[in-house]
């Protein structure tokens, strides 16, 4: 498998957020070796954490110019999208359009001239950072589990800490994850 065009940002934020070297450790497997964690590796995990999302609408995003109202930038309700023609597209009820820029990290459409409000759907994948990186902290908590603590020489060396450190960030990563944290919400009944 290769590292798809427009993964790259979200392959360098995960890693960032995972603190996860191009090669921290190597499995063998049938006669070769897998380097842990090379581009491609990261990429599968982010395609777990994958919303594929079609022909949804955009919020338009009022501002003015010259005391007239304008709409040239659009809301996207996601942000860390695959960027790419091959994966993304912006389109009215007829087709796909041109004429805009995209900030694929935040979500926002950018538009050349004055849509005036007109409706506008995209198609595309977005991808959950926070959980991607949770589930590479929880793999590299697996790998360094098979480390002991040892004492010698009057030195206590804690090996183990390093798991317990791997599942804190796993942890963290996981409640900053729209799908990993407990969540509550208000329900207030109308018939009373």
């Amino acid at each position: 498998m290769t590292v798809r065009d427009g993964m790259q940002t979200l392959i360098d934020t995960v890693r960032a957020y995972a603190n996860a070297g191009t090669a921290e450790w190597t499995i063998e497997t049938d006669s070769s070796y897998k380097s842990y964690w090379d581009d491609e590796e990261i990429q599968r995990v982010l395609d777990r954490h994958r919303a594929d999302i079609v022909h949804y609408e955009m919020d338009p995003i009022q501002s003015y110019s010259a005391g007239s109202v304008v709409y040239l930038s659009y809301d996207l309700g996601y942000g860390s999208i695959e960027s790419g023609t091959a994966v993304f597209k912006i389109e009215d009820v007829d087709g796909t359009i041109s004429g805009w820029t995209m900030d694929y990290t935040r979500g926002l459409a950018t538009f050349t001239t004055d849509t005036k409000g007109s409706t506008y759907y995209w198609t595309g994948s977005t991808y959950d950072l926070y959980g991607a990186a949770a589930d590479i902290w929880m793999i590299k908590a697996a790998n360094v589990a098979k480390m002991f603590d040892f004492s010698t020489d009057g030195h206590s060396i804690k090996r183990s800490d390093l798991r317990r450190s791997y599942l804190d960030m796993a942890t963290y990563y996981k409640n900053m994850s729209p799908g990993g944290a407990v969540q509550s919400v208000k329900i207030i009944r109308s018939d009373v």
